[in-house]
């Protein structure tokens, strides 16, 4: 239930110069000789209740570490009055990146190394969405989780279930995905608290 709410966190954040142009343009031969030279990184930002999740993608530089970043979400157009109507039926949203989310703090975050043949799908699914004539988001059926899980079962990720906060979210979608990072996680929890 990603809702971006209405009291806006005041943190400052250094925000990411880049912004989110047509994925189309980015889908160029990497300098790496790795085999996976992209990557994708699903975050979580800091903001009211729920949280919103959000999409950090690009290519990896020689250590391994983004060379670039570009940027994508699903959130309502509008002012916070039409959001909170969409809690009760749809209304108009778009996949164009806001940058002052930037600005909020990262709560969480996961990123994976992507091959290419998997760069070219995520490209592919961020395109479709945008072409998409009248896209919605409703707190219920169509919010920032289904996009964001969206593109992640697109480069073949397994996907939690969307109804639960961005702040439960794109950490559910890690543990899916890297069980052993997660019982390491558990195992250092448990030790840690005696």
């Amino acid at each position: 239930m990603c809702l971006m709410a209405a009291a806006v966190s005041t943190a400052s954040v250094t925000p990411v110069s880049a912004q989110d142009t047509s994925p189309a343009a980015h889908a160029q031969p990497a300098t790496s000789s790795s085999a996976t030279p992209y990557y994708i990184e699903f975050r979580v930002a800091t903001i009211g209740a729920y949280g919103h999740s959000y999409v950090k993608y690009g290519r990896l530089g020689a250590g391994g570490q983004p060379a670039d970043a570009r940027y994508t979400d699903l959130h309502p157009v509008g002012n916070y009055a039409l959001m909170a109507v969409g809690h009760l039926v749809p209304v108009p949203a778009n996949t164009k990146w806001d940058p002052e989310v930037l600005t909020l703090p990262v709560a969480s975050s996961y990123r994976r190394k992507l091959t290419a043949a998997q760069y070219k799908k995520l490209l592919a699914a961020i395109q479709n969405s945008r072409a998409k004539q009248q896209p919605y988001w409703n707190a219920v059926s169509n919010n920032c989780n289904h996009y964001v899980g969206e593109l992640a079962r697109a480069i073949g990720l397994k996907t939690p279930g969307t109804f639960q906060v961005s702040y439960a979210f794109i950490p559910a979608l890690r543990d899916l995905n890297e069980p052993s990072a997660s019982a390491a996680r558990s195992q250092t929890g448990r030790s840690a608290n005696p």
